[in-house]
């Protein structure tokens, strides 16, 4: 057992397996753990883990997330719990009320387990799409008239990475998982995609628009959102 260090992941904790053909690799408390065939090259290790790399990046974002019984993870406009039942063993079960939902896990599950965690975000997105509209929108119109612009139109979308987008023909999509993010950090998005509406470009000018509608607050919020802990998969 020994460690070696990568450009991106840091500390690899390597674990030499004589009968072994193919190297493994999971992510553990932070750190990735591989799982290597005895006389393996450390050209073969790094080959490996250029080849999968996309794939670790979403292991890891599943890794670092931590899920409980009990949790309250607070959105925008509502919150949601996780609790567990015992009546579906094999299904999450939604329980929707006015200002809260409560996502139930079979009882007895490792919340640990990658492919749980992974499980849950889902069901934490679905309720996103239910609520997204309903919460996000008479928001979004709320900033258009402070700010004094307008899109077309707004429509949802589900992006994950790309949290909004302006199109050419002045219509402003919004991805449905804006509700996770706090309001400040909201208004960030909007505003942006408002600010397309004079500038469809980022340039100096297009930024100081952004600091603009958002009081002196561009550079506070983007390094916000950058460091904020997402509560579903990436």
């Amino acid at each position: 057992m020994y460690y070696i260090e990568d450009k991106e992941f840091g500390r690899v904790l390597l674990t030499v397996r004589r009968n072994m053909r193919n190297m493994t690799m999971r992510w553990k408390g932070g750190t990735l753990c591989m799982r290597v065939p005895e006389g393996v090259s450390r050209a073969d290790i790094e080959r490996v883990l250029d080849d999968m790399r996309p794939k670790l990046r979403k292991a890891r974002g599943k890794d670092s997330l931590a899920y409980r019984l009990g949790q309250v993870i607070q959105c925008y406009g509502f919150t949601i719990s996780l609790a567990e039942q015992d009546r579906l063993p094999n299904q999450i079960i939604f329980s929707h009320g006015e200002s809260n939902v409560v996502v139930s896990v079979p009882r007895g599950i490792d919340l640990d387990n990658l492919a749980t965690k992974e499980w849950i975000s889902k069901a934490l997105k679905v309720v996103a799409h239910d609520r997204a509209a309903q919460v996000l929108l008479p928001l979004a119109r709320s900033i258009t008239r402070r700010v004094g612009v307008a899109p077309t139109r707004f429509e949802m979308g589900r992006g994950l990475r790309k949290l909004g987008h302006c199109t050419p023909g002045r219509v402003i999509q919004l991805s449905e998982n804006l509700v996770f993010l706090p309001s400040d950090l909201i208004e960030l998005i909007v505003c942006h995609e408002l600010a397309h509406l004079t500038h469809m470009n980022h340039s100096p000018q297009f930024h100081a628009l952004v600091d603009t509608y958002l009081m002196g607050r561009e550079r506070e919020l983007e390094k916000k959102l950058k460091t904020f802990a997402w509560p579903v998969v990436r």
